[in-house]
């Protein structure tokens, strides 16, 4: 249901370059060198307290970066996706390997539950697409179509469609019963399709691309009802409200902004975050908006106030994606090697 993930860099699945590292990273101690090196500490240690009282679980089976991750319906299960190329189910509740779904040939980079919990969408760096049943990993059915990587995968409300977005610069809406295409998405620039999100009432899809702007689109018809202007950096990951009122997206440029989804007026803009954000998403009541990405924390904010409520080291690398659970209990992080578990509630 909500699943979030990262579309790195030159399509690369890992994370940003040595050298753009080493650029946010002067700006960061430019800062710390400001706010004091006990301020520091101190933040250190109220993330490390908040982090250990929320963690539940640390899974461990991935032996690269933890690219796409997602929870079923009933918030029994999660699945995962690699760069060691694996599918991987995990027990939500307990921690534990369920099992190796599949195995594929290039990096794993989308997963999502259909909304019967009974089957996975998966696509790949190399552009593979299908939906395999969730139990046992068997393929059910493949799509054909793109000509690069899966930056991103969605199923409608209704389980009828699949929406996938591809480094081709397109997004393409099938038939996830026959695999027909019935819409193809085109974004209008040479970038890639990075993000993207069905509305709650599936009348709308949100994308996001390579050239700092999302675009809104008729499901039905497939045609553009308007774009969105704001970020300055490549958008990463979108999400509608519950409601439907508002869409959040995330960008390379550090901010998180809201937006009117009938207008398409910008809200507000998020700071805080101190380099490149990779996942947002709200969670399933709508009261809270969550965000991580290359600083390794993850943010709390209060979704009408817009306030920071709470923020949490939450790995030892970069946070590639997240997922919160349907029930709104659990929250989710992949990152190298590791995917951490925390309790929302």
């Amino acid at each position: 249901m909500n699943e979030a993930r990262l579309f790195n860099r030159h399509h690369l699945p890992f994370p940003l370059s040595d050298a753009r590292r080493v650029t946010k990273a002067v700006r960061f101690v430019q800062i710390a060198c400001c706010l004091g090196v006990a301020a520091i500490c101190l933040t250190a240690r109220a993330d490390e307290t908040a982090q250990q009282s929320r963690e539940l679980h640390m899974l461990h089976g991935h032996k690269r970066w933890v690219l796409s991750v997602a929870i079923s319906p009933d918030s029994h299960w999660l699945v995962s996706g690699g760069d060691d190329q694996t599918l991987r189910l995990w027990n939500l509740k307990t921690g534990a390997a369920a099992r190796t779904l599949r195995r594929y040939d290039s990096a794993v980079t989308a997963v999502v539950f259909h909304p019967d919990g009974k089957r996975i969408a998966v696509g790949t760096y190399g552009g593979e697409l299908g939906i395999c049943d969730a139990a046992s990993g068997k393929m059910l059915r493949e799509f054909e179509g793109h000509k690069e990587s899966i930056t991103v995968l969605r199923f409608d409300p209704t389980g009828k469609y699949l929406a996938s977005g591809s480094a081709d610069d397109t997004l393409v809406v099938w038939d996830a019963s026959d695999g027909e295409a019935l819409i193809t998405l085109q974004q209008g620039n040479e970038y890639d399709v990075t993000t993207a999100a069905f509305s709650p009432n599936g009348q709308r899809i949100v994308t996001g691309d390579g050239e700092n702007e999302l675009k809104v689109w008729d499901a039905a018809s497939g045609e553009e009802v308007r774009t969105l202007r704001g970020h300055s950096e490549t958008v990463t990951s979108v999400a509608f409200s519950p409601s439907g009122k508002q869409i959040v997206s995330a960008s390379w440029d550090d901010t998180l902004r809201l937006w009117n989804a009938g207008s398409g007026d910008e809200v507000h803009t998020l700071r805080g975050h101190t380099a490149d954000i990779t996942s947002v998403l709200f969670t399933p009541d709508g009261s809270r908006i969550v965000s991580a990405g290359e600083d390794k924390a993850v943010r709390i904010w209060d979704a009408q106030t817009y306030k920071l409520l709470t923020s949490f080291q939450a790995q030892d690398d970069s946070m590639m994606c997240l997922a919160i659970s349907p029930n709104g209990r659990y929250l989710a992080g992949g990152s190298k090697e590791v995917i951490r578990v925390w309790k929302l509630q």
